[in-house]
């Protein structure tokens, strides 16, 4: 997590371990096949080796949520979607960070709900301090909610900024039906993903 500007950006610390370690394994199993049968079965191998280390790539390395003053940007896998505080009707953690507006629920990738581990060692002095919107009106917390998941840390990060902006009075009110939220696919990741499957597909069959 980092501030530039006023900006805040969310991303998983285990994205450098998780990728480095599918790449390991994935040119690891590569390079087993070429031990075995040789240069051929290595370039045989490779659509798929691309394949799945771009897989990795966009599933641990990619996804992270930015939080600014125009609003919140969940950057998935492959899907961007930039949701403007003026749509934002409500933050949910229920399996993950969840954005609500009257155009759909929109969650993030880069923070998923807590573990059970998490759940089970979760104490009363974790929930100290928490924001009254991460409470319902018996001033009980979700699960999701636990400031050591992902899913609590970042919405902690998302309602502190919309708190202020509404209590500034900087945050347009009445309007989320009509603020559009913007998603944008992750083209070039989608036509490598497609070609490196076509090459898959080739190699299987010849």
């Amino acid at each position: 997590m980092r501030a530039e500007s006023g900006d805040l950006s969310y991303r998983p610390r285990s994205r450098y371990v998780s990728t480095i370690a599918a790449w390991v394994v994935v040119a690891g199993l590569t390079a087993a096949r070429g031990f075995e049968d040789g240069g051929t079965a290595v370039l045989r191998a490779l659509p798929l080796a691309v394949t799945l280390g771009l897989l990795a790539w966009l599933a641990f390395w990619r996804p992270r949520v930015d939080v600014t003053d125009e609003g919140v940007v969940l950057v998935n896998p492959l899907r961007t979607i930039h949701v403007p505080w003026a749509a934002l009707i409500d933050v949910e953690t229920q399996y993950s960070l969840t954005l609500v507006t009257p155009h759909g629920r929109y969650r993030a990738w880069a923070a998923p709900g807590p573990g059970r581990h998490q759940v089970v060692t979760a104490g009363n002095e974790e929930l100290a301090g928490m924001s009254r919107l991460a409470r319902d009106s018996r001033g009980a917390v979700a699960i999701g909610d636990l400031p050591s998941a992902p899913s609590g840390q970042v919405a902690a990060m998302v309602r502190r900024r919309w708190e202020h902006l509404a209590e500034s009075e900087q945050l347009a009110l009445g309007v989320a039906d009509e603020t559009p939220v913007v998603a944008v696919w992750n083209r070039p990741a989608i036509v490598l993903l497609g070609a490196a499957a076509v090459g898959v597909v080739v190699v299987a069959l010849t």
